[in-house]
């Protein structure tokens, strides 16, 4: 046990190091900072500190320390224009003191028209991104989970292709007397491993801090997140979870990342909210949330999971 925390301390130092180094500038892979899973995204992503969740493979590593029974989720993603998403996951616990995961997320950005310098169609091309996941969580402290993945991401466009290498890590504090949970969490941290063409873009760095409340006397869990991209401003997200019965649950949430969808259009007040809802029938559950980008459309996200 004390070789597992000193390895979890050393990786966090090193993390926060190298994410608060690196300088401002336009990363590419860009899907990396995706919302993934209909139930946090209905929560307007604020899930950071949600434990038990296969979706925590995505959002924290920790997480998965607290799934008690194998399980699995796919996710499909229905984006603007004919851009298509998906997220793939699965939780083993029991595997020495911890759980080990893995997860696939990909995006398909569709078909695009190739042309000459006059402009003339010469067919067509593609361009799609994915990246694959290696998880563990375990509970190092009393109350205190971490966990850490290790993930490649590779990307397409026509016969062009880049790779990467990353590490997320994050951790839980859990303080039961007040059903409260605090998160930490850095993701997207390494290097590009080659370039499409000669320029090798940087990877979205990202620190996450958060909390999750369960309330005493109403059954609403609230998420509450604030995190930062290394080439961005910071952002904060807001959600909560109604547990209508104990097969039904309604979502509600707000990520400020909708600031940076103005159009000038009256619909912009609308971006950057979600709604979604919850079925648990046996041990199968489907969730759906509607995430607005304002005047420039909407995101339509379904899940399925189950443990077994």
């Amino acid at each position: 046990m004390h070789m597992q925390r000193t390895f979890f301390v050393a990786l966090f130092i090193s993390l926060t190091c190298s994410v608060l180094a690196n300088s401002p500038g336009t990363s590419g892979f860009q899907f990396l900072k995706m919302q993934v899973g209909a139930r946090a995204a209905g929560m307007g992503g604020a899930f950071l500190a949600v434990p038990g969740d296969v979706n925590a493979l995505f959002y924290n590593p920790a997480g998965i320390a607290a799934v008690a029974k194998k399980s699995a989720s796919f996710s499909y993603h229905d984006d603007l224009l004919d851009i298509n998403s998906g997220f793939i996951g699965y939780v083993h616990p029991g595997v020495g003191p911890g759980a080990i995961g893995a997860s696939v997320l990909y995006r398909d950005y569709g078909s695009f028209a190739r042309t000459d310098v006059t402009g003339q169609e010469l067919g067509s091309f593609s361009s799609n991104y994915f990246s694959l996941m290696g998880s563990y969580g375990l509970t190092v402290l009393e109350n205190l989970t971490a966990g850490a993945s290790l993930k490649y991401a590779q990307g397409m466009i026509d016969s062009y292709s880049s790779s990467a290498i990353a590490v997320d890590a994050g951790a839980l504090y859990s303080i039961p007397q007040q059903q409260l949970t605090l998160a930490l969490g850095f993701y997207n941290v390494g290097t590009t491993l080659n370039a499409f063409v000669d320029v090798k873009d940087p990877l979205p760095m990202q620190l996450r801090l958060g909390l999750a409340k369960r309330l005493a006397h109403l059954p609403l869990l609230i998420g509450l997140n604030a995190y930062k991209f290394n080439d961005e401003p910071w952002y904060f997200a807001l959600g909560g979870e109604f547990t209508l019965t104990t097969n039904l649950f309604l979502r509600l949430g707000y990520d400020t990342f909708g600031r940076d969808l103005d159009v000038d259009s009256s619909k912009d007040t609308l971006a950057g909210a979600a709604i979604g809802f919850g079925f648990l029938w046996k041990n199968v559950t489907f969730d759906y949330s509607y995430s607005s980008l304002g005047a420039l459309g909407a995101l339509n996200r379904f899940t399925f999971s189950g443990q077994f």
